[in-house]
């Protein structure tokens, strides 16, 4: 334990001293009216950008040794409301020691345009496709059971709702989604299918501030958003993955910070693993790379 706390203060400690290199001023997350959606870690959000996860770091305490993971996820849009997703993790295992990429994930994304009918209605969502295609990771870890040796394909849903429309002020700064996703396996008998299931419970101190009431506080807590993340995999055959991961987003103009627990919390999910950490540094490229990186390919909605 003395070990992962170490490896987590000097990953904390290189984020923190890359961000303080970046200032400038963007626009980018999930909007919806006055709603904007945070990138969350251990699921996805409900829109499509431009945007570059870079490093995310897991730790992982397991009863054989620390599992790490050293992680990127690069979004670019195609067209305003069309995207695609490229991320893949480097693996450091111990116990024995293994070390080594996973494979790559792609994922197509379409977001339908924000419903608005009401003030403050703040509903949004997505449908996507997530492809794991094997053979782009380790071989070493591939035989060793480590990573997949057979790809999932996953339809999957993305719901986005902000609570802004409750009448209680306090309440408003609340917001909830959703994913949902049919994993399907390539030979089923080898590895079988599943369903995934997450959400998150959000509240934004930075929709306080602007959108409810100021606050006379320092703007380091003005920009902080508490979460909760909950993921869910229940195979066909087999006992389900549970884990739920409480923690703090924070979000300046053109990057995010977050940094949350894992704690397992099923009985499979337990044995496997003790409370790990998540840390990810998240860069909006709208803000740095103006033309073919923050911007979309084709400037169109396919939904106008």
């Amino acid at each position: 334990m003395r070990n992962l706390s170490l490896q987590l203060f000097c990953a904390l400690l290189a984020v923190a001293a890359f961000t303080l290199t970046f200032h400038s001023a963007a626009e980018a997350h999930v909007i919806c009216g006055d709603r904007v959606f945070p990138t969350t870690l251990t699921m996805d959000d409900p829109g499509v950008s431009d945007e570059l996860s870079l490093p995310t770091i897991g730790l992982t305490p397991t009863p054989s040794g620390a599992s790490n993971q050293y992680g990127y996820e690069w979004d670019k849009t195609i067209t305003e409301d069309l995207g695609f997703a490229v991320n893949g993790d480097y693996l450091s295992q111990h116990g024995p020691t293994q070390n080594g990429w996973d494979n790559i994930t792609v994922t197509l994304k379409d977001q339908h345009p924000c419903i608005e009918r009401y003030k403050h209605e703040e509903l949004t969502w997505s449908v996507g496709l997530v492809r794991e295609i094997t053979g782009t990771g380790s071989v070493q870890l591939r035989n060793a059971g480590a990573i997949d040796s057979v790809g999932n394909t996953a339809p999957t849903l993305y719901i986005g709702k902000g609570l802004g429309d409750l009448s209680a002020g306090y309440l408003r700064p609340l917001a909830l989604t959703f994913e949902v996703s049919r994993v399907l396996s390539d030979s089923p008998s080898v590895s079988p299918s599943a369903w995934a299931y997450a959400a998150s419970l959000q509240y934004s101190m930075p929709y306080l501030q602007q959108h409810v009431k100021a606050l006379r506080a320092p703007q380091f807590l003005t920009r902080m958003t508490p979460i909760v993340e909950v993921a869910m995999n229940s195979p066909d055959s087999g006992s389900p993955d549970v884990t739920i991961s409480p923690g703090i987003l924070y979000d300046s103009n053109s990057w995010q910070l977050g940094a949350e627990a894992i704690i397992p919390a099923a009985s499979a999910t337990r044995q496997a693993q003790s409370t790990g950490v998540i840390v990810q540094f998240h860069m909006f490229l709208d803000a740095f790379y103006k033309n073919w990186f923050g911007k979309p390919l084709i400037k169109r909605n396919l939904w106008q």
